[in-house]
């Protein structure tokens, strides 16, 4: 393999993690989990949009009747967001979940904002501990989806530094540079 073969090769591969940051969805929906006693639990929910992206007018959380005891579905939202947000929960229809339906009633959420204090508390009729869902962000007008996602664990993991990845880069190339020049 020529040395410049390898450089481009080498290059790719450094992109490859830009690449896959560059795919965004129009919502981030992050969670954490409380056990209220047995197999009863609550999801505390915070919405972030992404930069760029669509506002947010109109998202449905899913619950699959399997894992969520459906009749047990009980929204415990931070009553400030009930003036600017409508939130129900849909029943599942056959070959479809149940849904945590959030709509705007106001403003969009947009601009990279967050959101946090919307809440459901349910029972959980899976193995282990619940999970992460199925989202989908929908045009209010068409009921056409924007942009589906899953939600994801709020877990406090510090990223590496700018720096550090900088580093680690200038590393790798030093290293593919001794091994290229024998």
């Amino acid at each position: 393999m020529t040395t410049r073969r390898k450089t481009s090769a080498f290059r790719f591969f450094l992109l490859l993690p830009l690449l896959a940051a560059v795919h965004a969805h129009a919502a981030l929906i992050s969670y954490t989990t409380q056990s209220l006693g047995g197999s009863r639990y609550q999801y505390d929910y915070t919405i972030t949009h992404q930069l760029g992206e669509a506002p947010i007018h109109l998202i449905d959380i899913e619950f699959d009747p399997a894992l969520y005891l459906e009749s047990s579905l009980n929204i415990v939202s931070d009553p400030l967001l009930t003036a600017d947000w409508d939130q129900l929960v849909l029943g599942s229809q056959p070959g479809l979940p149940a849904l945590f339906d959030l709509l705007a009633l106001g403003a969009p959420l947009d601009g990279g904002a967050s959101l946090s204090g919307f809440a459901i508390e349910f029972e959980w009729l899976g193995a282990g501990a619940p999970g992460s869902q199925t989202f989908l962000v929908l045009n209010p007008d068409t009921f056409d989806t924007v942009s589906a996602g899953h939600t994801f664990a709020a877990i406090s993991v510090p990223e590496p530094a700018s720096w550090m990845l900088a580093l680690a880069g200038l590393a790798l190339a030093l290293a593919f540079r001794r091994s290229s020049a024998r």
